[in-house]
């Protein structure tokens, strides 16, 4: 398999020697043909002679060895993905086991559209559960030193995402931010103290309301309601958008569709045996490229021919990713040449704004 398009294109967005890139290139073909992050399956996508023990043996280098600028990484998805700031961010957490080894990524994920997102940056944790405030400062400030805290639209975070020095720092950087939170929140008025469900606890499946009021010495913004399970659903924010603080915050929900992507739904992410963080952390880069190479093929393939809708439910029978996914892997294997000049015209350069095949 010839891939020197595809590395030329590589070339203009990572500045590493021809070695470094033809690995990165090989391991991105070799998930998307295989659907899997294990180095036995990802050699395949090595071209020449390579054997598999070959291929392994350079993936295995790449991960070891290769002092990775995460900054690039993060420059290349804004290209390919062509999102002029400001940025809409996610940030979530997901982790599994390998044996006795507990593997925790702290990601921050760029929104591309209601239906996907994308890694960005990312923190392996030396530890089980929650991560704390410095941990979250110190990935948010990479993207700030990457991109500048103008380039901020929004940050969305579930419930572990609160604590008064994280929010201390987002107020601080003026970082527009829709947090859900507990809805046991204990909020002081006029010296009594309340709990934050008690101002939404009349609220009916669907009903909507915004409150502001004093939390941790700042006056933020709570906008509530009941979702169909019956549960109160509590975000706050340091934007005054009434009861739209809630339709931002469902934004978030894609921050999950990607860690599934990266896992069940596309790359197996789990069944890596990696277990040092370092080299799980590099592993986290390819599978990003190859997850928004998917995203931009299913967007090519939906405008050719529009996805067909579920007859039970108004709902794409095939998400944009899945469809982009399952259409590369089928090039692959039926033309090879045809599939590497889809996957170079999907990333823009100067040369060559995505030109039809």
């Amino acid at each position: 398999m010839k891939s020197n398009t595809l590395l030329e294109t590589y070339q203009i967005l990572f500045p590493w020697n021809l070695a470094r890139r033809k690995c990165f290139v090989g391991m991105i073909l070799g998930m998307l043909s295989s659907g899997s992050v294990q180095q036995h399956n990802t050699a395949i996508g090595f071209s020449g002679s390579s054997t598999q023990k070959s291929g392994c043996a350079r993936i295995r280098d790449f991960l070891k060895n290769f002092t990775f600028n995460f900054a690039d990484y993060a420059k290349a998805v804004e290209s390919i993905s062509q999102l002029k700031g400001p940025f809409d961010l996610a940030i979530d957490r997901t982790n599994w086991k390998f044996g006795r080894i507990n593997i925790n990524l702290l990601v921050l994920a760029m929104v591309i559209n209601q239906q996907f997102s994308i890694p960005l940056f990312w923190k392996a944790l030396p530890k089980n559960g929650n991560s704390n405030a410095d941990e979250r400062i110190d990935l948010l400030q990479t993207f700030i030193d990457t991109f500048g805290t103008s380039s901020i639209g929004s940050l969305m975070g579930d419930r572990e995402f609160i604590g008064k020095g994280w929010i201390d720092f987002l107020i601080q950087k003026n970082i527009p931010f829709f947090i859900r939170t507990k809805d046991n929140r204990l909020i002081e008025l006029k010296g009594k103290r309340y709990h934050l469900r008690s101002f939404f606890q009349y609220l009916k499946i669907g009903e909507k309301r915004c409150i502001q009021c004093p939390l941790d010495g700042h006056l933020l913004y709570f906008a509530g309601t009941r979702s169909q399970d019956g549960d109160l659903v509590i975000v706050m924010s340091n934007q005054n958008q009434g009861t739209k603080i809630l339709n931002i915050y469902q934004k978030r929900w894609t921050i999950e569709l990607m860690f599934k992507h990266c896992k069940k739904n596309g790359f197996n992410l789990e069944d890596t045996h990696l277990i040092h963080l370092d080299r799980i952390e590099k592993l986290l880069a390819v599978v990003g490229s190859a997850l928004l190479l998917c995203f931009k093929a299913g967007e090519r393939e939906e405008k050719k021919k529009p996805t067909p809708y579920k007859q039970t439910v108004y709902a794409p029978a095939f998400c944009t990713f899945r469809r982009g996914f399952d259409y590369l892997r089928k090039l692959l294997f039926s033309s090879k040449q045809k599939a590497l000049k889809l996957l170079a015209s999907l990333i823009p350069t100067p040369q060559n704004m995505i030109p039809s095949l």
